[in-house]
């Protein structure tokens, strides 16, 4: 069992290698600090108060199923964090590039991830139109957390997958 774990370890160092490009800030890791906040508390908290507001009949239920899948998720989130203390990669791997101002905290799962998805993932399933413009948003933002040297692969594959079991539950609880 040790054996597969430090496998599974090192590969997801190594991915993590591959997509946080340890070299001195770049353009990409500009654009990928900018993309991140989408991700972010004050980013998703507005898009749900905003399409609460605006949005009404079959976009207002979307809007509610989205609201309440970020909420259980974050709270699932931060419970995870408590229960699971994993080092962030840039704490734990050497030369790896980081953000300013880099969170401390457990890195497992990813917020910034389980927020997107669990935000994005409704209007999705109920929109399907919208798959080719939501899709690229959320693992963008999933790929930043890595390239930013805060999460490792692993951390935001369990944050995509936070966000959409919420998102699944909400849906089965709230009658649409």
């Amino acid at each position: 069992m040790e054996k597969a774990r430090y496998w599974f370890y090192e590969q997801d160092c190594s991915i993590f290698r591959l997509i946080n490009r340890a070299e001195q800030e770049s353009f990409y890791h500009r654009i990928m600090g900018m993309i991140t906040h989408l991700g972010g508390a004050r980013f998703t908290i507005l898009f749900c108060v905003i399409t609460l507001i605006f949005f009404q009949n079959e976009l207002k239920a979307i809007a509610i199923i989205s609201s309440l899948s970020l909420a259980c998720s974050h709270a699932l989130a931060i419970m995870i964090k408590k229960i699971v203390p994993r080092l962030r990669p840039y704490l734990a791997i050497n030369y790896s590039y980081v953000a300013k101002n880099p969170l401390k905290d457990s890195s497992f799962p990813s917020g910034h991830t389980t927020a997107i998805f669990s935000l994005l993932l409704p209007y999705m399933f109920f929109a399907n139109i919208l798959i080719p413009i939501l899709l690229p948003i959320a693992i963008l933002v999933a790929i930043s957390r890595i390239t930013i040297g805060l999460h490792y692969p692993s951390d935001v594959i369990a944050g995509a997958f936070l966000g959409f079991i919420t998102v699944i539950s909400i849906m089965y609880v709230y009658p649409f």
